[in-house]
């Protein structure tokens, strides 16, 4: 999903699991599969420069334990918990409207942040 002022990211992010549906349509008869590790926006060094709130970015521990506890997961994309699987499917399905939404939300979070 993409929503606004992240435009690059959103773009890398997209192409890479394009690469993977293809690759996995290629090897599917020699049945090599392929998946998405789908991990949320987690607190860590490299989130650091994106206007996110503290609150959107993910415990790196728990995330990196519910990839491990998930990586045997026969579905392409593979979330480290059953919540942000659901939030996934929903950026998938609902991709312009769950952009929308979170871009308000951030506009809304900035604001209020600007005049504390």
């Amino acid at each position: 999903m993409g929503f606004a002022n992240i435009s690059p990211y959103a773009s890398s992010k997209g192409a890479v699991e394009a690469l993977a549906k293809c690759l996995s349509l290629e090897y599917e008869k020699e049945g090599i599969t392929f998946h998405i590790l789908h991990p949320p926006l987690t607190r860590t060094k490299s989130s650091a420069p994106f206007p996110f709130p503290a609150e959107y970015k993910a415990d790196p521990k728990t995330v990196g334990y519910g990839l491990a506890e998930n990586i045997n997961g026969k579905g392409f994309v593979i979330c480290h918990s059953f919540l942000q699987k659901v939030q996934t499917e929903l950026c998938y399905l609902f991709s312009l409207r769950m952009g929308r939404f979170m871009s308000g939300k951030m506009a809304a979070l900035s604001g209020r942040e600007g005049n504390t």
